[in-house]
């Protein structure tokens, strides 16, 4: 292996935090710390999110964790994984802004905390190795009982899905707000795709995926460097390159606010709003912003959450997020029908008060402090730990989460009010009862 990288990043405890090695085929980050008896590992594939392979990527994280040619089959993988005292195999699928992400997460009990070594270090990268090199394939094709099986899953996921009434909304949102763009886009495909796909395809994109996905291993625990060694040995993947883009700022060059009112049996409405913000993780002014959606909407002490919610009792919840991925922002409310259009003025007052200055230095620390706290609370759970090392690597920035801190504490009054004022609703999805008038 060749050491590209090695960043000894200090938390406030002075502790070494990250080193970064270049393996063969793949970006490795350990992350070691003491706080956890478990060590967990987290694969990350990055590929361009189009709208030919989100159908497949999303099946495929179905797929590559159902069975392995040493376990072939769901009940004997998890049987492996119960005997390696209840060790976790999982995975997930993310958009992160021109590309979509797999997760091939496994958590195992450090050898360090048990009785006698049982080499579980060893068996954990073995197993996410079988994953991708001893796949449970035959001819040229995955097993088709299980891709069957997987697609039943991926159905009744979405469906799910479509049942909660906050994801479909917000889906829906994307779907009209981003149509032509990446953004509309869905990271779980598309549904009248999944019986389309045959085992046979599904083999040869998980080759494609193998050979050109971009790809970051994230260990997290009591580890040292005698890992490399471990891995080196057991996971490699074909060298590659690649860098793909993530992090843009969305533009839809719509004149004028795109309105969509969608009818359907329920009691409690959905309001979705969403918004150009000229901003995103690699821009100069995403601190700013990151404030500012602090204080617009993104925790309890927000002035969505006091004036919408608590003084004029319009919201079962109301919350502004800040995507820094795609460069945008969405307002979220769950409402009665009638008070849509007032729950949209009190909003868009808000948001015009904050343009035109009308914001306390106490406001301002509040926010800071509540975006200080969330912060730390990272550092106590491994996945958060990792997905924030994640983002700040595809967008190539290197700063710790103390510098990441100072910055925001840097942000003055001025710069909230300067990225507030680029702030312009694009898209508005309701979703309402049936008996919804469009005149309240």
């Amino acid at each position: 292996f060749l050491i590209i990288t090695k960043i000894e990043n200090k938390n406030r405890k002075g502790e070494f935090m990250e080193t970064v090695y270049q393996m063969k085929g793949y970006t490795l980050h350990l992350i070691p710390t003491k706080k956890f008896k478990t060590i967990t590992m987290s694969l990350r594939l990055q590929s361009p999110l189009t709208k030919e392979t989100t159908t497949l990527r999303t099946l495929l994280t179905f797929v590559i964790v159902a069975a392995t040619k040493k376990y072939p089959s769901t009940k004997e993988l998890a049987s492996y994984l119960d005997e390696n005292y209840g060790a976790r195999l999982s995975t997930n699928i993310a958009t992160k802004g021109k590309s979509q992400t797999i997760n091939v997460y496994s958590s195992f009990v450090n050898d360090v905390y048990l009785p006698i070594n049982e080499s579980l270090l060893v068996r954990q990268i073995q197993l996410l190795s079988d994953l991708f090199f001893n796949p449970l394939v035959q001819d040229q094709k995955f097993d088709e009982e299980i891709v069957k099986m997987k697609k039943k899953e991926l159905k009744e996921r979405l469906q799910v899905n479509k049942d909660d009434k906050f994801s479909y909304s917000l889906d829906k949102l994307f779907e009209y707000m981003g149509k032509n763009h990446t953004l509309g886009i869905p990271s779980t495909g598309y549904e009248d795709e999944i019986d389309t796909i045959s085992s046979h395809d599904l083999y040869k994109y998980f080759l494609e995926t193998i050979q050109n996905d971009e790809k970051h291993l994230y260990v997290v625990g009591d580890i040292d460097e005698s890992i490399i060694d471990i891995l080196n040995q057991h996971l490699q993947f074909p060298e590659n390159n690649k860098d793909y883009p993530s992090a843009y700022s969305f533009d839809s060059q719509r004149q004028d606010v795109l309105e969509i009112i969608e009818e359907q049996d329920l009691t409690q409405s959905k309001l979705n709003m969403g918004y150009r913000i000229d901003c995103d993780f690699t821009s100069n002014h995403h601190y700013a912003f990151t404030v500012f959606n602090a204080l617009f909407g993104g925790f309890s002490q927000s002035r969505l959450f006091k004036v919408v919610r608590e003084e004029n009792s319009l919201c079962y919840y109301v919350s502004s997020s800040y995507d820094a991925f795609n460069g945008i922002m969405i307002v979220n409310a769950g409402i009665e029908a009638k008070d849509y259009q007032k729950t949209m003025s009190l909003i868009k007052e808000q948001l015009e008060d904050i343009q035109n200055g009308n914001l306390s230095d106490n406001d301002i620390q509040i926010a800071k402090i509540m975006l200080q706290n969330a912060l730390r609370k990272t550092n106590d759970e491994a996945g958060s730990m990792i997905a924030l090392a994640y983002n700040r690597d595809i967008t190539h920035k290197q700063e710790t989460n103390d510098e990441y801190i100072q910055k925001l504490l840097n942000v003055s009054k001025e710069d909230i009010i300067n990225v507030a004022k680029k702030v312009q609703l694009d898209t508005i999805f309701f979703l309402t009862g049936k008996d919804f008038h469009g005149n309240n």
